[in-house]
């Protein structure tokens, strides 16, 4: 389901946006790399600290070696594009030591409801773009459920977002996917390149 809506989404955007937007997204399909440096250490969070982070530090320490951060590659069976969707995997573990900080994360923003005019206040927060029906969503410990106190315009779904605020362990399941984060948005700004 995750995937049909996306998929939808992004038709819907390519038909109203200019290619050049469109360009902007092939740049970089996952945000989660080593040019992304994390703005903290160790230990509990600090009050009023802004923590830069990357998306393999949702996880648990002893996971983050096996964390890549491609796309998974699209799952079909012996029907092709007409088999079943992709099942999303359900890993719940998640870096307790987040919860409750004031983070800075960058990714794709999955609408969750229809966006008139660009405006949303509650999406998903994605490490990677371009996810289609045969292509599983993230496990929810990288996904974050995001909800805004008002309406927030973003300009595309294809651009890359920095998303501000306060990250709290909650579990969160929705129709597109579940989430093992929860962030209370504070700022949303385009990611540069």
């Amino acid at each position: 389901m995750f995937a049909v809506v996306l998929t939808i989404t992004a038709l819907v955007a390519v038909a109203a946006k200019p290619a050049a937007t469109n360009a902007t997204a092939n740049k970089s399909s996952s945000l989660a790399s080593s040019s992304l440096k994390p703005g903290h250490q160790a230990g509990p969070p600090k009050p009023g600290h802004i923590l830069d982070l990357d998306w393999k530090e949702l996880l648990p320490e002893g996971e983050r070696s096996h964390f890549t951060a491609v796309a998974p590659p699209p799952v079909h069976d012996y029907r092709g594009e007409g088999g079943p969707p992709a099942v999303q995997a359900q890993d719940f573990n998640v870096n307790k030591s987040l919860d409750g900080a004031t983070v800075r994360l960058p990714g794709f923003i999955v609408p969750l409801e229809a966006a008139r005019g660009g405006d949303v206040n509650e999406f998903l927060l994605v490490p990677y773009f371009g996810s289609c029906i045969h292509v599983p969503p993230p496990p929810p410990n990288q996904i974050v459920y995001v909800h805004t106190g008002k309406r927030a315009g973003i300009q595309s779904i294809y651009d890359a977002y920095w998303i501000t605020g306060k990250l709290h362990l909650q579990t969160k399941t929705t129709r597109l996917g579940a989430t093992a984060y929860e962030l209370s948005a504070e700022k949303i700004e385009v990611y540069k390149y």
